[in-house]
């Protein structure tokens, strides 16, 4: 047994949440704990998550009422006496040298943080590479360097990919009703370390499904705006901005494109205008201007992610067809769609 603390927030995952634990389970390095947040299921979640901790000791079922993943996150932290925090979300799974590897690089640099490689996983055991895994170890010892990293996605937004010293949190805690938690908790995260090093090893599975969060579209995903408003003002109150100004309207340019295209694929015509006049209520000419006159500069740029730039580029032009017309936005997107799954019935 280690001393690490994993926290899984469960709701509603019965066809996938065996999986999960018993990735955990089957991990080199055995976690100390594991605490199962049942946040008010109403599928046969609870006694899935039951049976696994009626059968080993070091697994603990927590119920509460549904509040939300971040809810669900803060109780575990609330609860977890281990020197080590790992998040993992229950239709997920890891590697089982996750836990081994990260903890052995965190001892052995003295990190706060160690943050690993993400695999997408789709329904018929696909996996495709996401931002995340490069082709090298990097170590990050300055603010600047953490921030950079950041904003150009050598290291992403997501807490499932690390392995934290939990001292990070003992004066923070995830925002309760927020659609883009972890995008809102990362920054002030990085801000608590003194070192943060990133492995190019690919030890998270991340599953694509159908009828998930990232896969609908409604108006929390409105909260990625306040995501990049916050961290603008995290930037300038910490004598970042300036250096990191450019950085910053790229990552606001892939934000922007993911919002707007899942804006359009996922809404008939009428939410869709009144997504758009949502848009342009929350987001000013001048911030898009911003955003469309970030400069990125030719081929590739050694403090972004492989791919960043072109991501970045493409976002750009995603935002500037929309500007321009909405509605045959909006129209490409819903032929593209059937399109994609004409092709893949």
């Amino acid at each position: 047994m280690s001393d690490i603390s994993v926290i899984v927030p469960v709701y509603n995952v019965e066809s996938y949440l065996e999986q999960c634990l018993e990735s955990i389970l089957a991990q080199t390095l055995k976690p100390g704990e594991v605490l199962l947040i049942n946040d008010g299921s109403t599928d046969a979640s609870r006694e899935i998550c039951k049976s696994y901790a009626d059968e080993y000791d070091f697994v603990t079922l927590i119920d509460q009422e549904n509040q939300g993943q971040a809810s669900a996150r803060n109780t575990g932290l609330d609860l977890a006496s281990g020197d080590f925090i790992a998040f993992v979300d229950s239709d997920d799974f890891i590697s089982e040298h996750m836990l081994a590897n990260l903890h052995h690089k965190v001892v052995s640099t003295g990190a706060d943080m160690v943050k690993c490689g993400i695999w997408y996983h789709f329904h018929e055991d696909r996996i495709e590479k996401l931002w995340g895994i490069e082709e090298e170890e990097i170590i990050l010892g300055d603010k600047l360097s953490f921030f950079r990293a950041l904003l150009n996605r050598k290291i992403i937004n997501s807490v499932c990919d690390a392995l934290f010293r939990s001292k990070l949190f003992d004066n923070l805690r995830f925002e309760v009703g927020k659609f883009y938690e972890d995008t809102l908790i990362v920054p002030h995260i990085l801000l608590a370390c003194d070192k943060v090093v990133a492995i190019p090893d690919g030890l998270y599975y991340y599953r694509q499904r159908e009828g998930s969060t990232m896969h609908m579209f409604d108006s929390r995903h409105f909260d990625v705006i306040e995501c990049n408003r916050q961290m603008k003002e995290i930037l300038i109150r910490h004598d970042l901005f300036e250096a990191l100004q450019n950085d910053f309207h790229m990552w606001y340019a892939v934000h922007l494109r993911i919002l707007i295209k899942h804006a359009a694929r996922y809404s008939s015509y009428p939410a869709f205008r009144k997504h758009v006049r949502r848009f342009h209520q929350l987001v000013p000419e001048h911030e898009l201007e911003a955003v469309l006159a970030a400069d990125t500069g030719q081929g590739e740029d050694e403090n972004s992610s492989n791919g960043h730039l072109e991501t970045v580029k493409k976002s750009k032009k995603v935002i500037a067809n929309f500007r321009k017309s909405p509605e045959i936005f909006w129209m490409k997107a819903k032929y593209n769609n059937w399109k994609k799954t004409r092709i893949n019935f």
